[in-house]
């Protein structure tokens, strides 16, 4: 049975996975079934290992205890975490940990209850020239991709291009750690050029860059399919239209999401799910395609994502099917009765701002953004039974903003 759960990484998803582990025996709903496993049954501990001194997570009641290290160092603070008979689970909230946890996952894997998919499955999907051939080879819908390795190659290419197109990273963290975005749009062959000659110049190697064609419409039409899976079938499911992103264009984070219920999505996710027999949470990124009119497959985020805890308005939460799973309770997919609930999702500190600069620039509407906040919503940070960290959260914001710009 899992009796502490060590999160690797912190902020909002550590601070979501914290409350919902906290919570998690006390009597869980689950559809519109309420599964009671009993008061008797004891606490798990909820562990933080992060290296942000400033994440909000550490404040929360739902954690006992945070252990604050750079990154290179969290494989060596496992040890002293390990329970018997697996009684750890080790869980990751972003890409840095996923590859830490790969790395071992052997070694782990024979000592803790690992909330990762496998190395092959990591390795597959966190590596965008590796995800869309994946994708392709499978007849699963795609966004146009070329591959040039070095400048020649760009430069070949880059007349023949349909214009505009996505210049972006294989694997994103690294990526935005160098030069603060998440993907730069190029109009014509001269800009292309400029762009590749920058990346070159920071010596980030060309064959970790792919170029992209240009989906239009924005975040109206960017969808997630979240879920928890085993053995590639659904345990918990749920479907959300990311309305609004930081920033619009690229964006780094969700600001606001709202659910929805779209049959091709659905299929489509669990093609790949059941094709690479996928274990653990995921979150498979889409968009509509105006001109092709389909959804094409983005990418697998192999963690929790920033706005997985929509599920509390549900009634249910994927890092609770997880621990169900390793302790061998049955979950079914609840979500499936309740589709025709429509809830969201909201980080409004963030989502304010985002609100300000698409409203000055003429781009959004107040009305539809009222409008979008009268659909019941889960608060990223705020509780009222957990207030510190959203009081952190408020006042560390210009250390936070200035962090990651």
């Amino acid at each position: 049975m899992i009796q502490r759960v060590v999160i690797f990484g912190g902020h909002i998803q550590a601070l979501g996975l914290a409350r919902q582990v906290a919570a998690h025996r006390r009597g869980l709903v689950i559809g519109n079934r309420k599964l009671v496993i009993g008061e008797q049954e004891p606490k798990i501990e909820v562990v933080i290992v992060t290296d942000d001194g400033c994440s909000v997570a550490r404040f929360s009641r739902a954690v006992d205890r945070t252990i604050i290290e750079p990154i290179g160092n969290w494989s060596l603070v496992i040890g002293d975490l390990e329970l018997p008979e697996k009684g750890t689970m080790l869980f990751p909230t972003n890409d840095e940990a996923v590859e830490m946890l790969c790395g071992r996952y052997d070694q782990y894997k024979e000592r803790f209850a690992l909330g990762v998919p496998s190395p092959e499955v990591i390795e597959l999907f966190n590596n965008k020239r590796t995800a869309y051939r994946y994708a392709t080879t499978h007849k699963v819908p795609c966004p146009e991709c070329w591959y040039p390795n070095t400048l020649a190659e760009v430069e070949t290419l880059s007349s023949s291009l349909p214009y505009p197109v996505v210049v972006k990273p294989a694997i994103m963290y690294s990526f935005h750690a160098t030069f603060g975005k998440k993907a730069f749009r190029c109009d014509n062959a001269e800009e292309l050029m400029v762009i590749y000659q920058r990346i070159a110049d920071a010596d980030y190697p060309l064959e970790s860059i792919l170029i992209q064609e240009f989906l239009s419409g924005g975040p109206k039409h960017l969808y997630s399919y979240g879920v928890m899976a085993a053995d590639g079938k659904p345990l918990v499911s749920i479907q959300a239209n990311r309305i609004r992103q930081n920033p619009m264009d690229f964006g780094n984070s969700t600001t606001f999401a709202v659910t929805c219920d779209i049959p091709a999505i659905e299929t489509l996710s669990g093609s790949l799910l059941a094709e690479t027999k996928y274990f653990g949470l995921g979150e498979v990124e889409w968009m509509w395609d105006e001109k092709a009119q389909q959804y094409k497959f983005l990418e697998i985020n192999t963690r929790a994502w920033k706005w997985h805890t929509i599920s509390n308005q549900l009634g249910f939460s994927f890092i609770g099917a997880m621990i169900d799973w390793f302790d061998g309770v049955v979950t079914h997919d609840g979500v499936k009765e309740l589709k025709s609930e429509r809830v969201a999702w909201v980080e409004r500190l963030t989502d304010w701002t985002v609100v300000a600069k698409e409203i000055l620039h003429g781009r959004m509407k107040l009305r539809d953004v009222m409008r979008s906040y009268k659909i019941p919503h889960e608060l990223a940070v705020w509780s009222w039974s957990d207030p510190l960290p959203g009081i952190m959260y408020v006042l560390l914001s210009p250390i936070l903003y200035i962090k990651r710009h």
